[in-house]
C-alpha cells in the first residue's frame, strides 16, 4: 500500500485526531502539575516565613541578631535573606542590600527580581516584612531559584515528551490505517471477483466481532440467498418451457386433427374439452408460479398477529381427513394443546394444506399419514409424516426447487410447485422446512426459529 494511501486513510485521520486530544490532554496534565507544584511551594515557604517572622519579632534585637546569625550560618545554599532595619529604614545586620517593595504587614509577597548579596545578579525570591516594638523591621525572605528551576523541569519535561508521543501515536496510527486497509482492499477484491462472475468467492472475515465482520457475514448470507435463487433460476426455464409445452402440443395436435379429419360436432366438441383440459393444466402452473412470486414478494407480514398453529392443523385435518379415507389412507392428528405462533393463518394452512396434499399423492392405500403440532424449546413446529414411498437422501436438496419432480413421481399429476410454495411460505414465517427419513416413508418438519418476527406496521430492515 502506498504512503500517500495510508496518510489518507481514515483509521489514519482517526488516529491523527486522536494524537492532538492525548497531546492537548498531555499538556493540559502537565499544566496543571506545574502551576499545582509550582504554586504549593510558594505558598509553604511564605507559610513557614509568616510564622517565624510573628514569632521572632518580639524578641530583643541582642538575641533576634543571634537567631538570624546563625540561620546565616546554617544556610549552606545560601538560600535565606534576613535583615533588621531601624526607624529610619537603615540596614542594621542582614544579607539584603535593600529593602525590597513589599509593604511591612507581615505577610508573604513575592519578588520576581531580588539583588543577590554579592550584587551579582538577581534572583526571584519571597519575603515577609513585620514591624517590631521599636519602630524598627525585620525581614524574612527565601529565595525561589529552586522552585522556578523546578517549573523549568516541567516545562522542558513536557517539551520533551510530546514530539516522541506524538511521534508513537503517528506511528500507531499508521500502522492500524494500514491494516484496515490492507483489509478493505481484500473485501474489494473479493467483491471484484464477485462482479466478475465469480459468485462463489465471498468477503473474508476475521471472527473478531466488528463492524467491518457482521457487514461482510450479513453480505455473504445475502450472496448465498442469491446463489440459492440463482441456482433454482437455472431450471426453472426449462421447466417452464417443458410443463407448459406439453399440454399445449397435446392440445393442438387435438384441434388440429379433428379438423384435418372434419369430424362431427361431438367429436369436435370432445377434442375442446380434451384441449380445455390441456389448458386448465397451463393455467394451473402459471397461477401456481405467480401464487409463489406472491408469496415471496409479500408485504403480507406487516399483518401478522398471534395464531395457533395447532387449530391451523386441525382445519387442514378437517378437510384432507375424507380425501385421504377415500384413497384408503389412515389419517390422524396430534395437536391437541395450543401452540402459540406469529404469522398469517390463511398463509401457514396454505403450506400445511400442500404437504399433506403432498404426502397423500404419493402415500399408497392402507399407508397412515400424521399431523402433529407442538412447542419445542419455546418455538413452534409443526410436521406432516407419511408411511410412504419416501424420498432418497440424494432428491432432498432438490425437492423444494421449482418444477423439480422425482422419479416416482412421474405417474403423479402435478407440476412440482407445492412444496416450493410451502417452502417460501415456512421462510416468509421465519420457519424452515425441512424434509427428513420417517422410516418407513418421509416426515416434512416446519420449525420455528424463535426470532421475534416483525411487527404490524414495522419496516424491513
Amino acid at each position: 500500500m502506498l504512503t500517500s494511501e495510508v496518510f489518507k486513510a481514515r483509521a489514519f485521520r482517526l488516529a491523527l485526531a486522536f494524537c492532538l486530544a492525548v497531546s492537548v490532554a498531555t499538556a493540559a496534565a502537565f499544566g496543571l502539575i506545574y502551576l499545582q507544584v509550582s504554586s504549593a511551594d510558594v505558598q509553604r515557604v511564605g507559610a513557614i516565613l509568616v510564622d517565624e517572622a510573628a514569632k521572632s519579632v518580639g524578641d530583643t534585637e541582642a538575641g533576634l541578631r543571634q537567631a538570624l546569625e546563625l540561620r546565616l550560618t546554617r544556610d549552606i545554599r545560601r538560600l535565606d535573606y534576613v535583615a533588621l532595619f531601624d526607624a529610619n529604614g537603615t540596614k542594621l545586620f542582614g544579607d539584603v542590600p535593600a529593602m525590597p517593595a513589599i509593604p511591612v504587614d507581615g505577610r508573604a509577597y513575592v519578588v520576581t527580581a531580588q539583588a543577590l548579596p554579592d550584587a551579582s545578579g538577581a534572583e526571584p525570591a519571597i519575603f515577609v516584612a513585620r514591624r517590631r516594638p521599636d519602630g524598627g523591621v525585620m525581614l524574612l525572605g527565601r529565595s525561589l531559584r529552586e522552585a522556578y528551576e523546578l517549573r523549568g523541569i516541567v516545562l522542558r519535561a513536557l517539551a520533551i515528551a510530546i514530539l516522541p508521543t506524538i511521534l508513537l501515536i503517528l506511528a500507531i496510527g499508521a500502522i492500524f490505517a494500514r491494516r484496515a486497509s490492507q483489509r478493505f482492499e481484500r473485501v474489494h477484491g473479493a467483491i471484484v471477483r464477485i462482479m466478475d462472475g465469480d459468485l462463489d468467492s465471498r468477503l473474508p472475515f476475521e471472527n473478531d466481532g466488528d463492524d467491518v465482520d457482521k457487514v461482510a457475514r450479513a453480505v455473504n448470507q445475502m450472496l448465498d440467498e442469491i446463489a440459492r435463487l440463482l441456482d433454482q433460476l437455472k431450471s426453472v426455464g426449462d421447466n417452464i418451457a417443458h410443463d407448459l409445452r406439453t399440454p399445449l402440443a397435446v392440445a393442438r395436435a387435438k384441434i388440429e386433427r379433428s379438423l384435418d379429419n372434419e369430424v362431427g360436432v361431438e367429436q369436435l366438441r370432445d377434442t375442446m374439452e380434451a384441449a380445455l383440459v390441456q389448458i386448465d393444466k397451463v393455467s394451473m402452473a402459471i397461477s401456481a408460479i405467480l401464487r409463489i412470486s406472491a408469496v415471496e414478494n409479500s408485504s403480507r407480514e406487516k399483518q401478522f398477529k398471534e395464531i395457533d398453529l395447532a387449530a391451523v392443523c386441525n382445519e387442514v385435518f378437517d378437510l384432507y381427513e375424507p380425501l385421504a379415507e377415500s384413497k384408503s389412507i389412515a389419517m390422524a392428528i396430534d395437536a391437541g394443546n395450543p401452540v402459540p405462533a406469529r404469522g398469517d393463518g390463511d398463509l401457514l394452512r396454505e403450506a400445511i394444506s400442500n404437504l399433506v396434499d403432498n404426502a397423500i399423492k404419493f402415500t399408497p392405500p392402507g399407508a397412515a399419514i400424521r399431523i402433529e403440532a407442538r412447542t419445542v424449546d419455546g418455538c413452534p413446529l409443526a410436521s406432516v409424516s407419511d408411511t410412504g414411498r419416501g424420498i432418497s437422501s440424494q432428491e432432498r436438496p432438490r425437492i423444494f426447487r421449482r418444477f423439480y419432480r422425482g422419479e416416482q413421481s412421474t405417474d403423479t399429476i402435478g407440476h412440482g410447485l407445492g412444496l416450493s410454495i410451502a417452502e417460501s411460505i415456512a421462510r416468509l414465517h421465519g420457519f424452515e422446512l425441512t424434509v427428513e427419513d420417517n422410516d418407513p416413508g418421509a416426515r416434512f418438519v416446519m420449525r420455528g426459529s424463535g426470532k421475534t418476527l416483525p411487527q404490524p406496521g414495522a419496516r424491513k430492515p
